[in-house]
């Protein structure tokens, strides 16, 4: 007998409805009148069913601490964390953090990946508690804690190599940093990828957010890829350089990068708030080529980012909400580009992260979501209620959104 069996469920590759049989956390048969019973039974009734959201890129030690005075820019809101970072204790960051892998989790996003500052001011409080938070919301959200260099840091050295390394040695799964913000970029590139090989984790870096004409750190990092045979195993945030230098430029750059294997990580709504604020006129949007990328075959996807704090006061942890921001900001409108866009969100951030087994196949794991549309374009034009979401083969959450008009 089956634990779970999802009747008349609509895939987005699927023109009909099919079935979904779990069993012990995985997907045991998708397709056409899957036989058999369950000791639990839903029925889509034609709606769309999708591997739950993976959120690639953010920020749970920043979370819910934008100030009402707000900031000016990229450089100002660093700054404010700073200053925030010495008085926070380790609680506070696992009040928040709790708090906001709830609002993933009823959203239907069941993996995250968590960028958590590490600096002499901070320590590891972040990544301790972001640690306590894997353990806490193991079966619910998946979450992979990196640990990031501190932004501005000149060169790599002690004691902050110590707690990098230590912070490694706790269980933090993978290392970051924001190298484009050092004179020393190269020598930080070099440090992150000799400190990654030694303890056989990924690499995740914000590259380049800027609106300064650049691709130096980015093509860095992928010759230096390349160099430590890390294909696969890297991934680029941001990217906005990228949007800034010419054409004939870029495609070289774009590349290198799919030369490299090096997935890309865009944050459209964390972009839209913070990039061109000193244009006049014509504002850039600072959002990354993504089109360019995807046509050369680079593994793009989409994230929430910052979510209210100084560098982005807004945000619910909201996948579906992420979607729509980003089809409209890439223009991304026909069905067949919105159905690009959701994956984006989903099988595309999988790969992204590394997870295994993602998808609604044969010994996919049972991660899903039921969303009450009949398509991803009426999903995310929609913003549609996530009525179920699936974690392991078991409801997590459920969710009943109703209006009624009275006059």
């Amino acid at each position: 007998m089956n634990d779970l069996l999802i009747r008349r469920a609509r895939l987005m590759d699927e023109p009909g409805t099919v079935d979904v049989a779990i069993k012990d956390g995985y997907i045991v048969a998708a397709g056409g009148g899957v036989a058999g019973s369950a000791r639990q039974m839903i029925d889509a009734a034609g709606r769309l069913l999708i591997p739950a959201f993976v959120d690639a890129h953010t920020h749970l030690d920043k979370a819910l601490t934008a100030s009402r005075e707000g900031v000016a820019s990229l450089a100002e809101a660093i700054e404010d964390f700073q200053r925030r970072s010495r008085k926070m204790e380790k609680n506070d960051f696992l009040d928040r953090g709790r708090r906001v892998l709830k609002m993933a989790l009823s959203h239907g996003t069941t993996a995250m990946r968590a960028h958590i500052t590490v600096s002499e001011a901070l320590g590891l409080r972040g990544i301790e508690a972001a640690l306590e938070l894997k353990r806490e919301f193991a079966g619910k959200v998946e979450l992979q804690v990196f640990a990031m260099a501190g932004e501005g840091e000149p060169v790599p050295a002690s004691p902050l190599q110590e707690l990098l390394e230590e912070a490694l040695r706790l269980g933090a799964d993978g290392l970051g940093g924001a190298p484009y913000l050092s004179e020393g970029m190269r020598e930080w590139v070099n440090y992150i990828f000799a400190l990654a090989g030694k303890y056989n984790v990924p690499i995740d870096l914000h590259v380049d957010e800027t609106d300064a004409p650049t691709v130096a750190s980015l093509e860095y990092i992928a010759a230096k890829t390349v160099q430590t045979g890390y294909q696969g195993r890297v991934v680029a945030s941001h990217c906005c350089g990228l949007a800034a230098v010419d054409d004939a430029r870029a495609a070289q750059a774009i590349a290198a990068v799919k030369d490299a294997g090096i997935s890309v990580i865009t944050l459209p709504s964390c972009e839209l708030y913070l990039m061109g604020r000193q244009d006049r006129g014509l504002v850039r949007r600072g959002v990354t080529r993504v089109g360019e990328l995807q046509a050369a075959g680079v593994n793009v996807a989409y994230a929430s980012g910052n979510i209210r704090d100084a560098f982005r006061p807004f945000g619910n942890a909201d996948m579906l909400e992420e979607a729509l921001i980003t089809a409209q900001v890439l223009q991304m409108g026909t069905p067949l580009e919105l159905k690009k866009v959701l994956e984006m969100g989903t099988y595309n951030a999988a790969a992204a992260i590394g997870l295994n087994d993602y998808g609604i196949k044969a010994g996919g794991r049972a991660d899903l979501v039921l969303l009450d549309a009949s398509s991803p374009a009426e999903a995310i034009i929609g913003q549609v209620e996530k009525v179920c979401v699936i974690k392991g083969g078991r409801v997590a959450a459920r969710n009943d959104k109703k209006s009624d008009i009275i006059i």
